[in-house]
């Protein structure tokens, strides 16, 4: 990723160069993924999510709560819930890598791949426009 040169160094435009989306931001999107998905405290949701029974550390504190066996059957609920999220996002980072390092391919092959004339592109953008309930208008004149 390059810095647009008139930044002022605070605020400003990026550009995407070649091999950035393949290369830096989906090592850092697998990277992040990566760290959702493992270590000891991912391993700990994942036996909270279940009813193994081993809570530990798992105090009712004090006040007017239920029986510990409710207590304890929310929280294996709570658990397997959050440990499902996070496996979603996780899922989602994996299918993100895969789409940069996809729009990088294309990205870097559109040059050779610019074989798309106005007619065909306004034909793709009037079908768009339809598919959200637009009208599309003629084209202007060349």
């Amino acid at each position: 990723m390059a810095k647009d040169e008139n930044d002022d160094g605070d605020t400003g435009t990026f550009k995407v160069t070649e091999g950035w989306l393949k290369g830096e931001a989906r090592t850092r999107v697998l990277g992040l993924q990566g760290w959702l998905q493992s270590g000891p405290d991912y391993a700990t949701l994942g036996e909270y999510a279940t009813e193994s029974g081993v809570h530990k550390g798992l105090l009712a504190g004090s006040g007017t709560l239920g029986p510990d066996a409710t207590l304890h059957k929310v929280f294996t609920q709570l658990c397997s819930s959050l440990k499902t999220q996070l496996d979603v996002l996780g899922d989602g980072f994996t299918t993100m890598s895969i789409d940069m390092a996809t729009v990088d391919t294309i990205l870097q092959n559109s040059e050779d791949d610019a074989a798309l004339t106005a007619d065909q592109m306004n034909l793709e953008l009037a079908n768009a426009l339809k598919e959200f309930g637009g009208t599309p208008t003629a084209p202007p004149s060349p």
